[in-house]
């Protein structure tokens, strides 16, 4: 049984996934903490301990976007997705991540998101 420090939120998120720095898949967080996250994602060969990079990126009512990125390792996998612990996170960055996950904040289609970062 799993044994959990804090309740999870659920969310619809999509994210860009980046493996040594490249851009490599999207996926969307489905549910997570400030501690760790579920992924959902077609990405392919993603093994447990490997580090990967999650990008959220929210265009807000200025259409300005705004980004943010967050370091983790993948502690288990499913035919759906990953489940990852992400990197220690400062206050305020974890506060952000809450609050997103609280509102599950409008994201990019999926076709722009790799044009978004291209640009950026």
């Amino acid at each position: 049984m799993e044994h959990r420090c804090s309740a999870r939120y659920t969310a619809d998120i999509k994210i860009l996934i980046y493996r040594y720095e490249i851009p490599v898949a999207i996926g969307r967080i489905k549910n997570g903490t400030r501690y760790g996250l579920f992924i959902e994602s077609d990405l392919t060969e993603v093994k447990p301990l490997q580090q990967l990079g999650i990008e959220i990126l929210v265009q807000r009512a200025t259409q300005k976007l705004q980004r943010y990125r967050f370091d983790s390792i993948v502690m288990h996998t499913t035919d759906h997705g990953f489940g990852v612990e992400l990197d220690t996170l400062g206050e305020e960055a974890g506060n952000q991540l809450t609050e997103m996950l609280r509102a599950s904040p409008e994201t990019p289609k999926e076709s722009e998101l790799f044009d978004m970062v291209a640009n950026a």
